[in-house]
């Protein structure tokens, strides 16, 4: 049996490439007790557990599926990918017959 990488059936895709979507950006994360969350105020700092040089998480719908470097436009921020997360998960649905 001939072991190929998945293509993707662009017919199919078309059926589906209007739906929307939400693509979320994650600069970090901390735990803390609610105790201290309740005490955060204006001007407050929350400490996160990445670096400013660590890559921030991107996620399509929760799912994660890129690394990407914060970029500024103009007046306003972007995201520039660096690298893109296999997901076996995506690829069973990519499989999946729509």
């Amino acid at each position: 049996m001939e072991n190929t990488a998945p293509t993707l059936d662009f017919n199919n895709i078309a059926k589906v490439a209007n739906i929307e979507v939400t693509l979320s950006a994650e600069l970090g994360r901390n735990t803390l007790s609610l105790k201290d969350a309740i005490e955060y105020d204006t001007g407050s700092i929350i400490e996160l557990d990445r670096t400013n040089n660590e890559p921030v998480n991107i996620y399509v719908d929760d799912i994660l599926i890129a690394k990407g470097q914060i970029v500024a436009i103009e007046d306003s921020y972007g995201i520039k990918i660096v690298e893109i997360i296999e997901n076996k998960e995506l690829e069973k649905a990519s499989n999946a017959k729509i």
